[in-house]
């Protein structure tokens, strides 16, 4: 896939998702669903000549989209059970299956460095957790700014602080990075 447009599309939302995660422990669903209309426009684009696909053949267009299908269901069936077992959220499943979709090429590489940023984020998670109240503070006292944007008080701050990890930086740091340094898997 072209990167520049992929960097455009996707760059934007990973930022949404880490601030999201990190204040609030929440991953829009809105987010997911845009990110996948996107990514089902491309495979249409390309069959008419448009878009970053448009320089491959059809035959090219149809392997690239179910091989990038395959691996995002495989990956939502493998989160929905890990969801039903209270070990991930299902935020972060249906955004790693949409990622999975946008890095076709790479998937596996995708997975990979996702779990390898995940297993830095929970050894970090102590020096995580006081940048995470800084961060929160900040967002806080801009939002006490501009009250007429009716921004949350961030869950972190609250009673009810959520526990577990914000895995979506994890998951952004996998997309990027193999959107970066693609590694063809």
């Amino acid at each position: 896939m072209n990167s520049t447009f992929a960097l455009v599309v996707l760059l934007p939302a990973l930022c949404w998702v880490v601030c999201s995660d990190l204040l609030y422990r929440r991953i829009h669903n809105l987010l997911v669903v845009l990110l996948l209309l996107v990514w089902c426009a491309l495979p249409l684009f390309a069959l008419v000549g448009l878009g970053p696909w448009a320089e491959l053949s059809g035959e090219a267009v149809l392997n690239r989209t179910g091989s990038a299908l395959f691996g995002a269901a495989l990956v939502l069936a493998v989160g929905f059970m890990l969801f039903n077992l209270g070990q991930v959220g299902a935020g972060d499943v249906k955004l790693m299956s949409v990622l999975c979709l946008w890095s076709a090429g790479n998937q596996m590489a995708f997975l990979i460095v996702t779990a390898l940023a995940g297993g830095i984020l929970a050894l970090g998670m102590p020096l995580l957790t006081p940048l995470e109240q800084a961060v929160a503070l900040l967002w806080q006292r801009l939002a006490g700014h501009w009250p007429r944007l009716g921004i949350a008080i961030p869950t972190v701050l609250t009673s009810e602080r959520p526990q577990g990890l914000p895995y979506g930086l994890a998951i952004a740091t996998g997309a990027l990075y193999t959107l970066l340094f693609p590694i063809n898997s």
